[in-house]
């Protein structure tokens, strides 16, 4: 069977290294056919990764759509968050397939006039909301399903950032700012409101969130700590997000291969000293929060609380479910859960299998589904438009709460009136 052609939109981490690399290791599955994308460094590295004519690379993504190779019937979208709505409707106009990166869209504005459109739409349109496609968060939602722990009443979800990823993503990175990305609880933490919503099994009817940008702020800046890390720090032994200790290692996988193609040492002190990544983390120009707490109610009676915070070891969630005959906890990186029966009184410890590939092997199953419903494969779509939009609603009501002392949102009227 001959594979999916596809035209990438964007040749950033996602793009290059979670579709690129399914492409690469499942040539039968899927064909990078045509790249959008306006670095010429990284243009070109996915050309040679996947032998793509000239004729076929481009530097934006409306000529991409034009110029694709015939029988391309897909695109993925990886650009930035605030360039997805003009792909995704070229994309139905053009009544391709559509894989988007989250969020959706970065406004609740262009959620509400995307909705119908997607909902209604006869393609195949997901969202890479890969936690559900985690092994892990599966074999939760099977336990759940067959009533391990009977009726379902709470859920607490914990996101850990990650203090590294935090610096990188939120502080130094493309999502540090309100005026150039949507808010960190939309942008990080929809994967969590989705989540949420599957295991609650039903809609949410109302929120509240606290939350605020505590520490990385140029008042908490050590005495004589310089704009950039590598002007002379004198704090470099004692702060954890000295760029030394992060992007000069040996170690060249992420975060580090996002800073530069070049990764040779002095390629990436070449980035340090010009780019981004190489200020200090108190005198940055960031804006959104680093911690933040949601409280839900959803239809069927089931609450939930979330919590997102940058100061952790780890990247990692963890999460327990209270039923009425058990609860059922989970580390998702230490890819472990636990059940506890009521009436037995029995403690059984399940090991998830390791998985391979990105988000605790959620891109690659991600990926694979994608294909499979193109061909006709499968049916029964994990993700769908409907419950995405439904999540990215959470967020938006969220943040309003957050921006508004906590008001408690209810969720119809937020869809409908902001």
């Amino acid at each position: 069977m001959e594979p999916i052609k596809v035209l990438l939109l964007g040749a950033g981490n996602r793009g290059m290294y979670a579709y690129g690399e399914y492409a690469k290791m499942n040539p039968k599955m899927m064909k990078i056919a045509a790249i959008a994308e306006p670095d010429d460094a990284k243009r070109k590295k996915i050309q040679m990764d996947h032998k793509i004519p000239d004729d076929y690379a481009f530097s934006s993504w409306e000529d991409g759509f034009v110029n694709m190779p015939v029988g391309t019937e897909a695109v993925i979208i990886t650009t930035q968050d605030k360039m997805h709505i003009g792909p995704i409707r070229e994309a139905m106009k053009r009544n391709m397939h559509i894989l988007c990166e989250k969020p959706i869209v970065p406004t609740a504005e262009e959620c509400r006039a995307l909705e119908p459109e997607a909902v209604k739409y006869n393609k195949v349109f997901i969202i890479a909301h890969v936690l559900k496609y985690t092994a892990f968060f599966s074999k939760i939602k099977k336990m759940l399903h067959a009533g391990r722990i009977g009726k379902l009443i709470g859920i607490d979800l914990q996101e850990h950032v990650g203090h590294i990823h935090m610096s990188h993503s939120f502080v130094r990175g493309n999502w540090r700012n309100l005026q150039e990305s949507p808010p960190m609880i939309l942008a990080k933490s929809c994967h969590d409101m989705d989540m949420l919503l599957w295991l609650a099994g039903a809609d949410c009817e109302s929120l509240n969130s606290y939350g605020a940008l505590n520490y990385f702020k140029p008042e908490n800046a050590p005495p004589g700590a310089p704009k950039r890390c590598l002007d002379g720090c004198p704090h470099m032994l004692d702060c954890p997000y000295h760029v030394s200790k992060i992007y000069l290692t040996n170690d060249t996988d992420w975060p580090v291969n996002v800073i530069t193609t070049d990764l040779s040492i002095e390629g990436r002190v070449k980035a340090l000293e010009n780019g981004p990544y190489g200020r200090c983390v108190f005198h940055c120009d960031n804006n959104v929060v680093d911690h933040q707490t949601v409280q839900m109610k959803f239809a069927n009676g089931v609450t939930a609380t979330f919590t997102m915070t940058g100061f952790s070891m780890n990247i990692t969630r963890q999460i327990t479910l209270f039923g009425t005959a058990g609860e059922i906890s989970g580390d998702l990186d230490g890819n472990t859960i636990t059940v506890k029966e009521f009436s037995s009184r029995n403690i059984e410890k399940i090991d998830v299998a390791i998985p391979f590939g990105g988000h605790s092997g959620g891109d690659v199953n991600l990926a694979t589904e994608f294909v499979s419903l193109i061909r006709g494969e499968s049916h029964s779509p994990r993700t769908t438009a409907r419950d995405s939009f439904q999540s990215h609603f959470m967020a938006f009501a969220a943040e309003k709460s957050r921006l508004n002392g906590a008001q408690i949102i209810t969720m119809d009227d937020f869809k409908r009136h902001g």
